[in-house]
């Protein structure tokens, strides 16, 4: 497996991973784009690989990295944001593999993330958001996983789950898995709370998550922000909600 060497510990910015595919990475990311934009932040944004993507005149198109790449104002290409494409719509070694591609993270990730999180503009109050692709414990590279993109640039993780019956086991196995890699979480946003929904998974998760994220009796220095956001909550309002609450801890 590849040794990630870890990128300043006082790096600006965050990397959006999830429990699963599909629970909304790129919601929360633009969200929080576009909140951070209207506050005056100089927003760099990379999802690095894509899966799944379209065809449109010959040209393989990733929907999720297009969305960032709009919310972030286009500041840089689009095959800056997002170099890596297939069409196949499964774990990214599998969707290369597809296509006579092997993918390996020292080699074809960590180029792409060489600046992530270095606020060489410190007059632009840069801020880095990286998106990864599918579930944080799910396969990246043929030797390591999407976690491997906060371990390389040292920056903090926003963990996405559903806010849903039943969310709790799979999140709380995420949590743990971070805490043994020694990954902080900023954030952990409990996304598309139905209208009706009983399960307080937002009070589950306060009073387990002191035990879920120490390691060996030792308290992390600092504790994720916790959020819900509802099925039909606007991407402006959750933004700034993210945003605030990231920005005041």
């Amino acid at each position: 497996m590849t040794e990630l060497q870890p990128a300043p510990a006082d790096a600006r910015g965050v990397v959006v991973l999830a429990t699963d595919t599909g629970v909304g990475k790129t919601f929360v990311g633009c969200a929080l784009t576009q909140a951070l934009r209207s506050s005056g932040f100089h927003v760099r944004v990379r999802k690095p690989v894509e899966t799944g993507c379209s065809i449109m005149n010959d040209t393989l198109v990733p929907a999720d990295a297009s969305l960032l790449w709009s919310a972030a104002g286009q500041v840089d290409t689009l095959d800056d944001v997002c170099p890596l494409r297939f069409r196949l719509p499964v774990a990214a070694p599998q969707a290369a593999a597809s296509e006579g591609v092997s993918l390996q993270f020292e080699r074809d990730i960590a180029p792409l993330l060489k600046d992530a999180g270095n606020n060489r503009h410190a007059a632009l109050r840069e801020f880095w958001i990286i998106e990864g692709a599918g579930g944080a414990l799910s396969p990246l590279t043929e030797d390591a996983l999407n976690c491997a993109l906060a371990t390389f640039t040292g920056l903090p993780v926003i963990l996405i789950a559903p806010d849903r019956l039943g969310t709790l086991s799979t999140l709380f196995a995420h949590v743990e898995a971070l805490a043994r890699r020694a990954i902080p979480i900023a954030a952990i946003v409990l996304n598309q709370r139905p209208a009706h929904l009983d399960a307080d998974n937002i009070g589950s998760l306060k009073r387990w998550l002191p035990e879920l994220i120490s390691q060996e009796g030792a308290a992390p220095k600092h504790r994720p922000v916790l959020l819900s956001f509802a099925q039909d909550e606007p991407m402006q309002s959750a933004g700034k909600r993210l945003m605030d609450a990231l920005l005041n801890t």
